[in-house]
């Protein structure tokens, strides 16, 4: 019980800045990874701005934009590691590579559903797609680390305890 109360929560938490760090240094390595994250905000800030001195109301604009970046946030650091954290709890999977891969797996494939991207994407999106890949295999291989090795332990049980 106190491993869900305290050590659960405590990984989900490291492992979701650790998928923060490595958002950091994939945007250091990879140039679209940068363009993306960088020039997003840039061209965010310039179009407010840009709003707001030709007397245009940016709020309703920025509401839309911040909501956006919540829910992509929320697709690709928080949900995937709390989703097959669940999973691997309840089924008691302790293997680093399915915790490794099938966070890497939804890290890539929700933000994908939920910008409904309908046609083949080009070189420089897979490539932004394989980093979104290894950002969410490193907070699942974080989240391994601390919590889930010992998801799928063997219970003990005291001798002479009869098996149930």
């Amino acid at each position: 019980m106190l491993r869900w109360l305290l050590l659960i929560p405590f990984a989900l938490l490291v492992a979701m800045g650790a998928g923060l760090f490595a958002m950091l240094v994939a945007s250091v390595v990879s140039p679209e990874i940068a363009l993306l994250i960088g020039g997003g905000f840039q061209r965010l800030t310039e179009a407010l701005f840009g709003l707001a001195e030709s007397d245009i109301d940016p709020t309703p604009v920025a509401q839309a934009a911040f909501s956006l970046l919540g829910r992509l946030g929320m697709a690709i650091i928080v949900a995937p590691v709390v989703l097959v954290a669940v999973f691997s709890e309840l089924f008691r999977l302790r293997s680093g590579l399915i915790q490794s891969g099938l966070t890497g797996l939804l890290a890539t494939v929700l933000p994908l559903a939920m910008l409904r991207l309908s046609r083949a994407p080009s070189e420089a999106e897979m490539r932004v797609i394989g980093a979104l890949f290894l950002i969410g295999a490193a907070t699942g291989f974080v989240y391994w680390l601390i919590a889930g090795r010992g998801a799928g332990a063997a219970r003990t049980v005291p001798a002479g305890t009869p098996p149930r």
